[in-house]
């Protein structure tokens, strides 16, 4: 795989990659820092990438790998159990086409939540609010937020995971 091929593959699943890191790593940068070193540790190994494999899912192998050896070498971090990784590999997998596909899923979803849930995740992942913020914002205590939000992410799975 040459050079320009290997730079189309990652941007068009830049995002998905890195929404997968940021649910595994603890906060922002560690996990641009696992998306970053995911991408210069494939790019050192492209020539192990099987061309009639998946490569969105071959780049998630590697992340994963990643965040494990980042847990190892940073012991306050909790890493997934097996069952919790396969499930979140199994949300991305229909995906193979990279960002566009999943984005433009995740917006139909999106579009379906009840009033309360979609506000509550505009107000905290869109603007980036801090919990406590949101819910002085949205008249809520920051509990009632965060079920909220629980109960959101929880309704976005289970439509992404529809084949419909």
């Amino acid at each position: 795989m040459d050079r320009t091929r290997f730079s189309e593959l990652i941007r068009s699943h830049h995002l998905s990659l890195h929404a997968y890191a940021r649910a595994l790593a603890a906060d922002e940068p560690t996990a641009r820092e696992l998306v970053q070193d995911a991408f210069v540790a494939a790019w050192q190994n492209i020539g192990r990438f099987d061309v009639t494999r998946d490569f969105a899912t071959w780049m998630r192998g590697i992340l994963r790998n990643k965040w494990r050896e980042h847990c190892r070498l940073h012991s306050r971090e909790v890493p997934f159990d097996e069952a919790a990784l396969s499930t979140l590999e199994a949300t991305l997998a229909p995906y193979p086409a990279g960002d566009a596909a999943v984005f433009a899923r995740l917006a139909e979803c999106r579009e379906k939540l009840p009033e309360p849930m979609a506000q509550a995740l505009r107000v905290c992942y869109d603007e980036g609010r801090t919990s406590e913020d949101a819910a002085g914002l949205l008249g809520l205590n920051a509990a009632a937020l965060r079920k909220r939000l629980e109960r959101a992410r929880e309704a976005l799975r289970l439509c992404l995971s529809k084949n419909d």
